[in-house]
């Protein structure tokens, strides 16, 4: 048994089971009730108050999907093959500009090693220089051939 002091009111209860609201609700005295709450607007004077709500009210909670934002895609046509592409890259992005011209411009880079081996076995170190060099694309930067020692 607790007595509470504040609104002389005795509830019997034991520790493992809590008196339900409403048996503490209908205890309550009409003049201990408290008012709903009031939310105070930015001037001093006004005052909004909130609706009260029934006690038997059933209330839902909603959770609202966030829309999510699908990836632009563009479609292509292999002007070489006429293959149909579909991409997610801008027609202005460097890859899709070879894909549209035909091809890529390639820009080949010799190796040290390679130089180095054609200089000193120079028949044979012409073909080691061949087997080091890396080509790569000026326009979109794509590796085309790695090289041996790359």
């Amino acid at each position: 048994m607790i007595i509470d002091s504040q609104s002389n009111m005795v509830i019997k209860h034991s520790a493992d089971n809590p008196p339900s609201y409403d048996y503490v609700a209908a205890q309550a005295s009409p003049n201990d009730q408290q008012q709903p709450p009031s939310m105070t607007d930015k001037t001093p004077n006004q005052q909004v108050q909130l609706p009260a709500i029934p006690h038997n009210t059933v209330m839902a909670v909603h959770t609202r999907t966030t829309p999510v934002m699908q990836p632009t895609v563009y479609h292509y046509q292999n002007p070489l093959t006429g293959e149909h592409i579909a991409s997610l890259l801008p027609p202005d992005h460097p890859e899709m500009i070879c894909l549209q011209q035909g091809g890529h411009v390639n820009e080949t880079k010799f190796g040290i090693l390679g130089i180095m081996a054609a200089i000193i076995w120079f028949p044979l170190g012409i073909g080691l220089c061949l087997l080091d060099r890396k080509v790569k694309c000026q326009r979109c930067g794509t590796v085309i051939d790695d090289g041996l020692c790359g």
